[in-house]
């Protein structure tokens, strides 16, 4: 990646921020093993940055605050990113606004972001969700996301993703949770430009 994140520290919480002057910003939220230098996570980063967002990576975790019910987890990361996303909004005008989260990470995305009406345009991206979790379903009704998910994935649920059809569904057949298939590196890395070419139909929608 030629553009090199300024890292920073807000509240005692690290993020990295690309800033390029732009008047949109993504905020992303990493899973607890699936990190932002991952390929899916990578790669969206340099995307969005392409497509004229600055870009913050919050990097809000350790491995023993997830050992907790799955609203006790989503509530400590929205309480340990928030400051962040209310800093960053605050202290330039920006216009539009994306989140994007793998995993653990979609948690305050779907129950807290989602949830919130904004004065300015949100969009909101679902790198394989926590399906298995029935609060998530419950607030995923009525809302328009980008949602990628594997059908090897855990968490996968046809029926479930059935009750979601006013969303942006991407799903990969045979894909895991990381969003590729075992022991087949070329195709894995087809699909995660596939899922780049379809979050882009959904972003500039």
């Amino acid at each position: 990646m030629k553009i090199k994140p300024k890292k920073d520290v807000y509240k005692d919480q690290t993020y990295n921020y690309f800033e390029l002057g732009n008047d949109k910003i993504c905020f992303m939220f990493s899973g607890t093993g699936y990190t932002y230098d991952k390929p899916l996570m990578y790669y969206s980063t340099t995307f969005m940055l392409e497509l004229g967002y600055d870009v913050v990576q919050i990097c809000y975790f350790e491995q023993q605050q997830f050992e907790q019910e799955p609203t006790a987890i989503s509530e400590m990361v929205y309480s340990a990113t928030n400051p962040i996303v209310t800093y960053m909004l605050d202290s330039k005008p920006y216009q539009e606004v994306v989140y994007l989260g793998k995993s653990l990470g979609t948690l305050p995305i779907i129950d807290f972001y989602m949830q919130q009406h904004t004065s300015f345009p949100s969009r909101y991206v679902l790198f394989t969700p926590l399906l298995s979790f029935e609060h998530t379903l419950h607030n995923l009704q009525d809302k328009h996301a980008f949602l990628a998910i594997g059908t090897a994935d855990p968490h996968f649920s046809q029926e479930k993703l059935d009750q979601l059809n006013c969303h942006h569904l991407a799903i990969v057949e045979s894909a895991n949770h990381s969003l590729e298939l075992v022991n087949d590196t070329l195709t894995s890395i087809t699909l995660c430009q596939t899922l780049l070419k379809e979050l882009q139909l959904y972003i500039q929608k």
